[in-house]
C-alpha cells in the first residue's frame, strides 16, 4: 500500500489508519443519530411554543395600538382643557357661576 506521495505504508500503519477511520465512521453515525433526535425535539418545542409566540405578537400589536391612542389622547386632552377653560371663562362673564 502507498500513501499520496508514493511512499510505502506498512501493514501495521495501514491497520491503525483503518481502525481510526472505523472509529470515526462509528462516531459520525452516532452524531447523526443524536442530531436527528435533537432536531425532532427542537421541532416539538417549536410546535409547542407556536401558540405562545402568536399570543406575544398579538400583545405586541395591541400595545402598539395603545401607544398610538396615547399619542392621540395627549393633544386631545390639551384641546379639551382649552375648551373647558374657554367655557368656564364664558360662564364667568355671563354670570352663570354665582
Amino acid at each position: 500500500m502507498q500513501d499520496d506521495y508514493g511512499d510505502a505504508i506498512n501493514t501495521q500503519t495501514a491497520a491503525a489508519i483503518n481502525a481510526r477511520l472505523e472509529e470515526g465512521d462509528a462516531r459520525m453515525t452516532r452524531m447523526e443519530r443524536e442530531l436527528s433526535a435533537n432536531t425532532a425535539a427542537t421541532e416539538q418545542v417549536r410546535a409547542n411554543t407556536a401558540d405562545l409566540v402568536e399570543v406575544f405578537r398579538a400583545a405586541q400589536g395591541a400595545f402598539r395600538v395603545l401607544n398610538w391612542i396615547g399619542k392621540a389622547a395627549k393633544p386631545l386632552g390639551y384641546i379639551a382643557s382649552a375648551c373647558a377653560a374657554c367655557l368656564g371663562f364664558w360662564a364667568a362673564l355671563k354670570g352663570h357661576l354665582k
